[in-house]
């Protein structure tokens, strides 16, 4: 047994030294290959070479006092491998700063040193001492610095040249319960130039839709994709409305847009009977009570906005245009209160009043006519003979559209006024909505207008375009107007003179 191991033994050592032959025989075999450079690697990196041996021993030296005695070994190996390779090739030494970064957070005591360090590697990323790239000192930053220190420079840079943010979607100004909301001051700036346009109508005449696609939306949107809803197919069988209090929007423009409920709507009266909700007691009765608050919503809009869109599907509706009427007298002055008769009667001169344009929405053919659209003139002209809102402002159809305008002027209406009322026509847009066929795209039907697009870019030039009605006699900001808003609302909700319409209308009925 003992000479059983003494033979394996020497097997094993004589295997060991066969193999320790053939690795001598091949070091001085006669045709070697060429040495390589001794490398020395102080971290976890790949090896690289670097224009001058001491260059990374420098900056080691430079960078921590602690680590002294590492860089003389370094310089030591440094002279090695160069006596050893004979001058030609130098060896390539490489020191991560991730490892020293990670020893200074560690050392107890050294926090602000280690900082100041952090810093000095930080700001010595990209250049050198002379102000040009160095490659020592970019092996000294950390990968992470250099990563997070690009990032917050395309963060500052994205903060300098973002636009003002623009709200994702619509909010409350006046909640359905007609109380003021103050979640839009947030979306308000400190500068003046904007433009405030609010939307009034019937139930179903499709202002939302209007503003909406004054935003900026297309008939080729989906309706779930609009700013503000419109009507679904849910709500109209239901004989529902959509819109309830004020919502408010602001495009990246600063164009304010303002929503409302409908006016005299007969399915809110339908909810407050079918909840058995009981108006509150100033009003003698639930149609009192709906007027009302109609009259409250399009005096609000008259004192707060710079242009007033009237919209309607079917022309003429009288009850909405006596509304109208009635809100132009019982608007609430911008002036501050007079005592004496005659300040009163100047306030009443002095008084601003917004630019009304009226919107004929589902315009069939033969609206677009120059007769029937004259003849729509004619009659908003009676009605608003005497009114001191701004409707012949010029904003009609009239007006040149490229080479030609839409619809042309009757002969020998160019001196009429009634030729300058405010009349805005869109047509019906539910045929757009659905992918016409191939054939009815290549030979389209005669409509006797222009396509729809051409005709909302039209709508959007003639609106943007048009001259803003100074508010008040001071130039507001966004701010401004928006704590002058709150305290019109606080005034059309305790007017007199609202109080005294109620009364009316309870002795009327």
């Amino acid at each position: 047994m003992a000479d059983e191991k003494y033979r394996r033994r020497r097997r094993k050592v004589g295997d060991y030294g066969q193999h320790s032959g053939m690795r001598n025989r091949e070091e001085i075999s006669p045709s070697p290959s060429p040495r390589k450079p001794p490398i020395t690697i102080l971290g976890l990196a790949k090896p690289s070479r670097v224009s001058s041996p001491t260059s990374a021993a420098e900056s080691d030296n430079s960078a921590a006092g602690g680590e002294a005695k590492q860089a003389e070994s370094m310089h030591d190996v440094h002279r090695e491998g160069t006596a050893a390779a004979g001058g030609h090739d130098k060896p390539s030494v490489l020191l991560l700063s991730d490892n020293r970064t990670r020893q200074l957070q560690t050392k107890p005591g050294d926090g602000d040193y280690a900082e100041a360090s952090a810093q000095g590697s930080h700001t010595n990323l990209y250049t050198g001492d002379d102000g040009s790239p160095s490659a020592s000192n970019v092996k000294r930053a950390a990968p992470g610095s250099m990563i997070s220190s690009v990032i917050d420079q395309n963060a500052q840079m994205q903060s300098k040249l973002a636009p003002p943010m623009e709200k994702q979607g619509k909010i409350k100004l006046v909640d359905d319960t007609f109380q003021w909301c103050d979640k839009g001051l947030d979306l308000m700036l400190e500068q003046s130039d904007f433009l405030v346009v609010g939307a009034v109508g019937l139930q179903g005449c499709g202002k939302s839709t209007l503003l909406s696609l004054l935003a900026g939306n297309t008939q080729h949107d989906a309706y779930r994709n609009y700013l503000f809803f419109p009507q679904t197919k849910e709500t109209k069988e239901d004989c529902l409305f959509q819109t309830s209090g004020i919502d408010m929007f602001v495009t990246s423009d600063r164009v304010i847009l303002l929503d409302t409920e409908p006016l005299l709507s007969i399915s809110l009266m339908d909810c407050f009977m079918r909840y058995e909700k009981k108006p509150p007691p100033e009003y003698n009765n639930l149609q009192n009570f709906i007027e009302m608050q109609s009259m409250q919503l399009l005096t609000f809009l008259l004192s707060v906005c710079n242009i007033v869109l009237i919209a309607d599907d079917w022309f003429v509706d009288m009850s909405l245009l006596r509304l109208v009427q009635d809100a132009e007298m019982l608007k609430p002055s911008t002036q501050p209160s007079s005592s004496s008769a005659e300040n009163m009667a100047k306030d009443y001169d002095m008084d601003l009043y917004p630019t009304v344009i009226f919107v004929h929405n589902k315009a069939s053919r033969d609206d677009f006519t120059p007769r029937s659209y004259f003849a729509m003139q004619k009659v908003l002209h009676q009605v608003f003979s005497n009114s001191k809102l701004k409707i012949r402002s010029g904003i009609n159809m009239t007006n040149e559209y490229g080479n030609e305008p839409i619809i042309h002027r009757m002969p020998g209406s160019e001196n009429d006024p009634a030729a300058n009322v405010n009349l805005l026509l869109i047509p019906t847009m539910e045929f757009y909505k659905s992918e016409p066929e191939f054939l009815e795209s290549s030979l389209p039907e005669y409509r006797g207008y222009p396509s729809f697009n051409s005709l909302l870019s039209y709508y959007r030039a003639q609106i943007l375009s048009a001259p803003r009605s100074p508010i008040t006699h001071s130039t507001l900001s966004e701010k401004n107007w928006y704590h002058f808003s709150a305290r019109m609302w606080e005034s059309v909700r305790k007017s007199p003179l609202l109080a005294e319409y109620n009364r009316l209308l309870s002795t009327t009925s």
